[in-house]
């Protein structure tokens, strides 16, 4: 494989004139830059990584660590943390588990790193943050210098769906909750059966599911079964709320049976009926995440913690509004 000198050498250059024209130096003309970039693909020329990193200290690439690549929720968010990133000429490796993906981080393969992995543990985040390492999670409540946190605002989103369902008139509440290793259903939880507590004087039940479409048809049978007037469904996520619906006769959602999400996936919103849900920007949320890890890893600071805002999406599951 042809070197930087070989390039140089045909390009009629000093080799620091190309390695300027390689690395986005504005030390060298367009014109230049131009014809040095077409020897090396010529050559199929690829810069030596380690070397780059060891001169730079800094290789412009960042690790999303993410439980799942699918569906409409990770497509937005990871599109929002690219294009904050490719503006600032970073790129990105997403990973779903697994120690060698993770260890990209502790070995200086990547400058910093977004995590929405469930699975990655606590201690690792911990171990490669004494090493100096920047960290943005968006998925657990980690004080921890080098650590900086970017959470969705559960407690007000589970908040506004227990308003909503109280303003459709119910005569019971039932929360279908998500993994119990989940932090987004563990503070979803919580909040709403804080807020039903102080608000509300009816019967609450909670049933444990799975975040799943499938988990939330195994559900149904049982919320049916509930003897009230009317029952006020929170389905933690709206894959269990589409489930749901699925299984319980079209005539009675939105009268006998009012059910929220918490998401707005799209699958929501072209069900009939349509589902209300807590919403919120996914591509907000990637937008901060990436550049809350930008400022980290350029000024070397610690940041506040952020959250992301909430709001409700009313739909026919709730009745007429």
């Amino acid at each position: 494989m042809a070197g930087i000198q070989d390039i140089a050498k045909k390009a009629g250059v000093s080799i620091s004139t190309v390695s300027y024209a390689l690395n986005g130096s504005s030390k060298v003309t367009e014109k230049t830059r131009a014809r040095i970039q077409k020897i090396a693909a010529e050559y199929n020329y690829s810069p030596n990584l380690a070397g780059r990193m060891l001169k730079k200290q800094k290789n412009f690439i960042i690790g999303l660590y993410l439980n799942d690549f699918g569906g409409y929720f990770y497509s937005h968010m990871i599109e929002g943390v690219n294009q904050v990133l490719a503006k600032n000429n970073y790129e990105t490796i997403v990973a779903t588990g697994g120690a060698q993906a993770r260890d990209f981080i502790g070995q200086g393969l990547v400058d910093g790193a977004i995590i929405l992995d469930t699975t990655f543990p606590d201690e690792t985040i911990r171990r490669y943050a004494e090493m100096g390492k920047p960290i943005v999670v968006m998925d657990r409540q980690l004080s921890y210098q080098n650590v900086t946190q970017v959470l969705l605002d559960n407690q007000h989103g589970a908040q506004q769906a227990v308003h909503a369902l109280m303003d459709a008139q119910i005569s019971c509440l039932v929360i279908v909750t998500g993994p119990k290793n989940s932090y987004d259903s563990s503070q979803r939880l919580q909040a709403a059966l804080a807020e039903s507590k102080k608000s509300i004087h009816l019967p609450v039940k909670v049933i444990q599911s799975d975040f799943t479409i499938a988990g939330g048809q195994r559900v149904a049978s049982e919320i049916f079964k509930i003897k009230a007037d009317t029952i006020g469904v929170f389905a933690l996520n709206d894959e269990m709320a589409v489930g749901i619906i699925n299984e319980i006769p079209t005539s009675l959602i939105g009268k006998k049976v009012k059910v929220i999400g918490f998401d707005n996936d799209i699958i929501g919103q072209y069900m009939t009926p349509g589902l209300s849900t807590v919403d919120y920007s996914k591509h907000h949320w990637g937008n901060v995440a990436a550049e809350s890890l930008l400022k980290m890893i350029e000024g070397s600071v610690q940041l506040e913690n952020q959250e992301i805002p909430t709001r409700i999406r009313h739909r026919q599951s709730l009745g007429e509004k």
